[in-house]
């Protein structure tokens, strides 16, 4: 397994940690740190949201799992952004 970082901005704070902790888990991986970078404003409206909600998590997570899990925060309603890059 590969430790990952993962950066997400979103609309609401509850809940959303939680969702990815579940969603690792159901994958084959766990989720190592997670920091809370607080409200921000955004440089400019993603889907009529002016600020959002600023998440990084270190992940470690089987490779094949990584496509999946992109995928499935894709989809997310309550998650405005997100960036996973592979953690030194």
């Amino acid at each position: 397994m590969r430790k990952y970082e993962l950066t997400i901005l979103a609309k609401a704070r509850e809940g959303v940690v939680e969702r990815i902790e579940k969603l690792a888990k159901t994958l084959g991986g766990s989720v190592g740190k997670i920091s809370e970078m607080g409200k921000k404003p955004l440089a400019y409206p993603i889907d009529k949201a002016g600020d959002a909600h600023f998440f990084n998590l270190i992940l470690e997570l089987p490779g094949k799992a990584v496509l999946e899990l992109k995928k499935k925060l894709a989809v997310d309603k309550e998650i405005l952004r997100h960036m996973l890059t592979e953690a030194k």
